[in-house]
């Protein structure tokens, strides 16, 4: 009584000490709420911080404190850590509606900052995947859904896929008008936001379409952004340097299009315009400025322009791949080369055939890498330099190097394209293959759902009419009609019973990594249960027999017993279906280490090219025959476990022989 008293008080102690420590409750608005200064004050240590202690707290998801710590980093100018971030942000499982919006989030943060940097195939591997997934989901209507489709019609746009690129690109610019028209459909975006993303979506688009030389889309695009951001313009919290980047850019992209047009006062006009910005003398400026002064043949003022692109680059993650190559650096060289900048002009040659080999393969340079090419660059000018007395003799040497450079430069960039391309066709081939297989592998596997209903509707069915017969009101039976029916719902209770045991076993096999051996047996003991369990000895239509010497039948064998037995059953059951009439043997034979159950009948055979497609699950050559196929697959798959196997003797021309094979090199011999 003493003992239940002191239990009682203790218990009663621990559950008022309890009520002084409550469990913490997430408070997710007050979360929201200190990440968001944190953004609008722009201190990415802060983020981060938050992001750690917040998701400690359990206030925010780990898919949502991924985000934050992407943008963190993303801030902090750490390319190579926000993508690590956002990469785990979009391999998350989305547990809630708000885990789905971050990861919409880190898919476009991600797939732009690969697009910047040139990493088309990157691009797609981020930004395919999360449109289709957005769409199965329903969420087409948000502004992060919207710049996924620029950045994948850039991505098609690079490969030539025009109409796909173009389509892309119109989905977009609908989400955004509906966006800015909505102000935000599901009412968490505002307005501003909206029209920020609309801007940069449209820049994005126009730029490449500049890329690619297709001048009158690139009017069209900037028709478009301009008429966005007179809205955009209207908003008071619009800053003065973002609105003077967005209209240079559209003087910029606009002079460029109508030069490669040929309408060269309407060029000059923009041209001008975008100089009287402020943003036009910064180095980001003068290199988007560059490419206009490039198609008019303003050499000079070009090079001047291309000597910020370093700088430009680095600060954007762009690295050399072959189209950043033939976008930036064959204008630089052209420019440099045009104005009789030999040195520079060299250098730039130089580094384009540097860049080419890593360019095939999307690779990047460290700085330490970048640092040893400077030097080398350097020093092959200091050489030439050195060995060079006369100006004018140096000079020549310099432009017919720099010659015989692009030209190389220009027949390895052809070679790299064709094996790109060769590379491409390859892939296409194997996916084709794949999708042949895949369909192949449906249909198989509906036809094994519909002969598994075939065999089961059949024995119940009959099972079913054996019922109605047994239960009709004054229905006599002899003791012939009882017996017929015994048998019958017997044999159809069997069929049901060993057709669930096949999938059972199946099901078993696969979810089973091991499978123990250590049950002691004779060869002779495991020939005569499989027998008895495979029924085959009650079969009246066939003559059954086990061949095998004494010495042989007492020889032992250390397996799983049920394992050995099912395999074994499994080919006896085999030999019996197939054979109308005739003889099934078993014959038991050893060899060195092995012993072989050899299962042959005189039934009807299987064709030598069809020896391993009857091992597949759910095959049947014959769809007349009851099964299911998936009994002689589960017997090799059992065999293999226990280290043997199970094959079929296409030499045996007399009907059919699978021979099972199991080691004997764990039984006392």
């Amino acid at each position: 009584m003493l003992r239940k008293i002191t239990i009682i008080l203790a218990a009663l102690l621990l559950v008022s000490c309890g009520r002084f420590k409550p469990a913490h409750v997430p408070d997710p608005v007050h979360a929201d709420a200190l990440i968001e200064a944190a953004h609008l004050a722009h201190d990415a240590d802060r983020i981060l911080a938050l992001a750690d202690s917040l998701e400690a707290a359990g206030d925010i998801s780990t898919v949502k404190a991924d985000y934050w710590r992407g943008y963190g980093y993303y801030s902090k100018w750490n390319n190579h850590m926000c993508r690590e971030y956002w990469y785990a942000a979009i391999s998350r499982e989305i547990k809630t509606p708000e885990d789905l919006e971050y990861y919409g989030r880190a898919a476009n943060r991600l797939s732009d900052v690969m697009l910047t940097a040139g990493d088309y195939e990157a691009v797609l591997r981020v930004a395919l995947p999360a449109i289709e997934k957005m769409r199965q989901e329903g969420v087409e209507d948000c502004r992060d859904f919207g710049y996924l489709l620029v950045t994948m019609g850039c991505y098609n746009l690079h490969h030539r896929h025009l109409e796909e690129a173009a389509d892309n690109f119109d989905e977009a610019y609908t989400v955004f008008t509906t966006l800015i028209e909505d102000n935000g459909i599901d009412g968490k975006s505002s307005h501003l936001d909206n029209l920020k993303s609309a801007v940069a979506g449209l820049t994005t688009i126009a730029r490449h379409y500049l890329e690619m030389n297709s001048f009158e889309e690139v009017l069209l695009w900037v028709d478009r952004l301009e008429e966005v951001m007179e809205d955009y313009r209207r908003q008071p919290e619009t800053t003065q340097e973002s609105l003077n980047r967005r209209q240079t850019l559209c003087n910029f992209f606009r002079a460029t299009a109508l030069e490669g047009l040929g309408r060269h006062p309407e060029a000059v006009t923009y041209y001008e315009l975008a100089l009287q910005n402020p943003f036009a003398s910064t180095a980001q400026g003068r290199v988007e400025g560059a490419k206009y002064l490039m198609m008019a043949k303003r050499w000079n003022e070009a090079a001047a322009s291309y000597s910020q692109l370093e700088s430009v680059a680095s600060s954007y993650g762009v690295g050399l791949t072959l189209d950043n190559i033939e976008t930036y650096l064959l204008p630089k060289f052209r420019a440099n080369f045009y104005a009789r900048h030999n040195d520079e002009a060299l250098t730039t040659g130089l580094k384009i055939c540097e860049a080419l080999d890593s360019a095939i393969v999307w690779s990047r340079r460290d700085k330490a890498a970048e640092l040893e090419t400077v030097y080398h660059t350097q020093a092959i000018k200091e050489g030439f330099l050195k060995e060079k007395a006369n100006l004018e003799r140096q000079r020549f040497i310099f432009a017919v190097a720099v010659i015989l450079l692009l030209i190389v430069s220009f027949i390895i960039f052809i070679i790299l394209r064709h094996r790109s391309s060769m590379r491409l066709g390859e892939a296409y081939r194997k996916l084709a293959v794949a999708n042949a297989h895949a369909e192949e592998a449906s249909r198989v596997k509906t036809a094994f759902l519909q002969q598994i209903s075939h065999e089961i509707r059949t024995p119940i069915n009959l099972l079913s009419g054996f019922a109605q017969v047994l239960t009709e009101p004054g229905v006599e039976l002899d003791d012939e009609s009882r017996a017929q029916i015994n048998e019958g719902v017997l044999q159809n209770t069997g069929r049901i019973t060993g057709l669930i045991s096949k999938i059972i076993d199946l099901s078993d096999l696969i979810s089973t990594p091991d499978m123990e051996s250590t049950d002691r047996m004779t060869l002779g003991q495991i020939a005569s249960e499989a027998a008895s369990a495979s029924g085959i000895m009650d079969k009246t239509h066939i003559r059954f027999d086990i061949q095998a010497t004494d010495e042989i039948r007492n020889k032992e064998l250390i397996t799983n017993r049920k394992a050995v037995i099912r395999i074994l059953a499994l080919l006896l059951e085999n030999g019996a279906k197939f054979t109308k009439e005739g003889s099934v043997v078993l014959r038991v034979v050893t060899r060195h280490d092995m012993v072989y159950y050899m299962v042959e009948d005189t039934g009807i055979g299987v064709p030598a090219e069809e020896a391993e497609h009857i091992f597949e699950h759910f095959v049947q050559l014959d769809d007349y025959q009851e099964g299911t196929g998936i009994g002689l697959s589960l017997a090799r798959s059992l065999a293999r476990r226990l280290g043997g196997d199970v094959v079929l003797d296409t030499s045996y021309t007399f009907g059919a022989r699978f021979i099972f094979s199991l080691p004997l090199s764990i039984a006392d011999r």
